[in-house]
């Protein structure tokens, strides 16, 4: 017998009614701050509830008697059709037996920015590396800055399963793609090839001291340390780019016992006024 096509519905919308029909029954029972602090117990509460728009079957039980292609067509529907996505069908499709292979396909097949997104968001919750060579392609190649920013942030968990092509990449990138292989690199395990590259590009990077900086703090290795005293010595940083340097060089182990006034410096001023108002 052929399976059911999935509704494309907003079960949202169900929710809404859930709780309009929940306020009106506790009329002067309950207060309207109540209501909204139980509102995570009402949303369990709905997920297990039978609906008559669902067959009879319960948001949390229904997207689970589909495969994985099934519902991320019916994924696909709801974004191409502006009808809103339930947690519920997400979650079904995180779960979903071989997900992990169809949504990498998919991330393959389509450049959808919306839709992508999705993809990725719910391989990452999978913590699946499948996707790493596409995800590196959204950095070096033309995708917007939203995409770019993700994939960056998702590949620093697999930063090791992508550093050879990342370094292989790095000298014909773009400097605004070379931050964000910078920033993958430095979630990296030690290699002189990326200490070297986070040097040079902490060095080519005055106007960005606290990012750079932070990159050699996250990367861990110590030799950083120098590079980073000798700049928290210059009396041409700021105050904010000052103590940048000195959390870098205390994630590193070392001491910063650098002794600098910046009374006339703006922020500092700030912040030491904001002290004494307390």
């Amino acid at each position: 017998m052929m399976q059911a096509k999935i509704k494309i519905i907003d079960i949202d919308v169900l929710f809404d009614k859930y709780i309009s029909d929940y306020v009106y029954s506790n009329i002067g029972k309950v207060k309207p701050e109540e209501i909204e602090n139980q509102m995570p117990i009402l949303y369990t509460e709905f997920g297990d509830k039978p609906l008559k728009e669902l067959d009879g079957k319960t948001p949390n039980s229904y997207y689970r008697d589909f495969s994985a292609k099934d519902l991320v067509e019916c994924l696909k529907t709801h974004l191409k059709t502006g009808v809103a996505v339930s947690d519920f069908l997400c979650e079904a499709l995180t779960d979903a037996d071989g997900v992990e292979d169809v949504l990498t396909q998919e991330l393959i097949n389509d450049n959808d920015e919306e839709y992508v997104l999705y993809l990725m968001n719910i391989l990452n919750e999978k913590n699946s590396s499948k996707p790493v060579k596409r995800y590196l392609e959204f950095v070096l190649w033309d995708y917007s800055e939203t995409i770019r920013e993700l994939a960056t942030e998702i590949l620093g968990g697999f930063a090791d399963l992508c550093k050879e092509e990342i370094l292989a990449s790095f000298k014909d990138a773009s400097i605004e793609k070379k931050a964000c292989l910078v920033d993958i690199l430095s979630h990296a395990s030690k290699d002189d090839r990326i200490f070297d590259i986070l040097i040079e590009e902490f060095v080519k990077h005055p106007d960005n001291i606290p990012l750079y900086a932070g990159y050699l703090g996250k990367y861990g290795d110590e030799r950083a340390l120098p590079f980073l005293l000798t700049l928290a010595e210059s009396d041409k940083i700021n105050y904010m780019d000052f103590e940048e340097l000195r959390f870098a060089i205390e994630m590193l182990g070392g001491e910063c016992n650098i002794k600098r006034d910046f009374s006339a410096d703006k922020t500092y001023k700030k912040i030491v006024g904001a002290k004494k108002r307390k």
